[in-house]
């Protein structure tokens, strides 16, 4: 009896410490309530709306591609729905065939339907000059994004906003767009002649400021100016919580702090998304989850028979598709070797482009940028939608006159960041630890030591011409020929050589 006695006591014991922990925490919730705020992010889709192989990810299943990344999207979304923002960081539109040809408009129509909330506007978006820009921004049902990019008086640039404000579950959000002050030598330098490029970290302070005057508990730099200028932005400008970036194609990164700011970024040409999920207290905004305990993630985005893909978006693709089929079907060539893609030097596709820019116009050297040079062609046959997406810009062939003295300036420069130019016709021993400006020990055109004074016919695609990447001497040519396209005359050099089968030749020869 005793025993059934101390029993039930125990039992009214228990039952009352519950109901005083119940109290209490529902006391403690009513005090510290929180909201859950869905970051979904892409940045440097560069127009890839098809599935692709890209062997450092998986030799047999593809990646990419705007329906399967649709359908990632829209189930991310369906957990927070009405939490959940969906931004870019930019360089969403130029950069492949299917999208090039449509000068982008297959981008945005897929951005529409996935209801984007605002892209910052990258420097491949100027690619095709402002009158495009105009049309894109125009068509597209969400803001471009930009504080730093101004008119040549320093007014707004049309149809670009510096920041735009949402609320998502009583929070008020603010998001700031930069652009990479590079952008006047990364893109075509006569497509944003008339533009300004400001350093972010002179705009944002103010624009910080006037976003938290607004009542904004959350402030989100969207950023296309790479992972090492957003950590200085954020070491350096108070008030961040968060930055999602792009432009340098970071992958594999963790959500970051530096300070009290969070960064994140995308990877590129949508073979991944970033989804990232924090948790703010209401009403101050202040976030209660350190990011780095796997709050926020990459997903890959496969394409392979056993995943799902959303059947609008796939038809919007298939639209234009079907439309490049046939053209892109072409087979146009072949190569006996991977023609890879590096960024740091000589590369087998570089030497290739250069050998048929200065095949095409018999002159004594071709130069080219690597960035314009997009991607690698494996071993195999090559079909015309390859030639595309490695030279997607319809830049033309210029070729000028240059002096050996003009030359030698066009080499230091290059010798400032090697790799940077891809170059036919000319060997260029450097020592690149060596003072500024006398970097370049010798040169070779052909099989004789350059001549100061002698002039040279020099041939290199339209966006070096104008000074891009600040090879300025390119400027100064004289009896300035144009004529067709790089792509076109990397078509007739397949049409001719192929099978390719070509080495590297140590054009530049860096000596330490």
């Amino acid at each position: 009896m005793k025993d059934m006695r101390a029993e039930k006591a125990l039992r009214t014991a228990v039952f009352v410490i519950i109901i005083c922990l119940l109290s209490l925490s529902s006391g403690f919730a009513e005090v510290h309530q929180y909201v859950v705020l869905t970051i979904l992010h892409v940045n440097d889709l560069r127009g890839r709306i098809l599935p692709s192989i890209v062997k450092s990810v998986d030799e047999r299943t593809p990646v990419g591609g705007a329906a399967y990344l649709a359908q990632l999207i829209e189930d991310e979304r369906s957990k927070n729905p009405e939490g959940t923002i969906l931004l870019s960081a930019g360089d969403m539109v130029q950069g492949s065939s299917a999208s090039n040809i449509f000068q982008g408009q297959p981008v945005i129509e897929i951005m529409n339907y996935l209801k984007f909330d605002a892209m910052a506007l990258g420097n491949h978006e100027c690619d095709w000059g402002l009158d495009v820009l105009k049309r894109l921004q125009a068509s597209a049902g969400f803001p471009f994004l930009s504080a730093t990019v101004t008119g040549g008086a320093g007014e707004a640039l049309p149809g670009v906003k510096p920041f735009v404000m949402f609320e998502r579950k009583g929070l008020k959000i603010a998001v700031i767009g930069v652009t990479t002050p590079g952008t006047d030598y990364r893109t075509r330098p006569d497509g944003v002649r008339d533009l300004i490029f400001l350093d972010p970290s002179s705009v944002l302070p103010e624009l910080v400021r006037k976003a938290r005057g607004r009542g904004a508990n959350i402030v989100v730099v969207l950023s296309h100016s790479g992972l090492d200028a957003d950590r200085r932005l954020a070491g350096t400008v108070e008030g961040i919580d968060l930055i999602v970036g792009g432009h340098s194609h970071a992958t594999g990164i963790d959500p970051e702090r530096v300070g009290k700011t969070i960064i994140v970024q995308a990877g590129y040409h949508g073979i991944n998304f970033g989804v990232l999920n924090l948790i703010f207290q209401s009403g101050t905004g202040a976030i209660l989850t350190n990011p780095g305990t796997g709050k926020g993630e990459l997903k890959t985005v496969f394409a392979g028979p056993a995943n799902r893909f959303d059947v609008k978006a796939e038809r919007i693709v298939a639209s234009y598709r079907d439309q490049l089929k046939t053209f892109f079907a072409r087979v146009v060539g072949e190569t006996s070797v991977d023609l890879a893609r590096i960024d740091s030097g000589e590369s087998l596709i570089g030497d290739a482009v250069t050998d048929a820019m200065r095949e095409a116009t018999g002159a004594d050297v071709a130069f080219a940028g690597s960035e314009g040079i997009r991607t690698g062609i494996p071993k195999g046959q090559i079909t015309a939608e390859q030639v595309f997406s490695l030279l997607p810009s319809d830049d033309v062939l210029m070729t000028m006159d240059l002096t050996g003295k003009e030359m030698l300036r066009v080499l230091e420069r290059g010798a400032l960041e090697m790799g940077v130019l891809q170059m036919s016709g000319i060997r260029v021993f450097y020592k690149i630890t060596g003072p500024e400006g006398s970097r370049v020990l010798g040169v070779n055109v052909g099989n004789r030591p350059l001549e100061m004074e002698k002039v040279y016919r020099v041939t290199v695609n339209g966006f070096l011409a104008a000074g891009g990447y600040r090879f300025v001497a390119f400027k100064e040519g004289k009896d300035v020929v144009y004529g067709d396209t790089v792509r076109d005359a990397f078509l007739a050099y397949l049409q001719k050589h192929s099978p390719l089968n070509p080495r590297i030749e140590d054009r530049s020869v860096a000596i330490r």
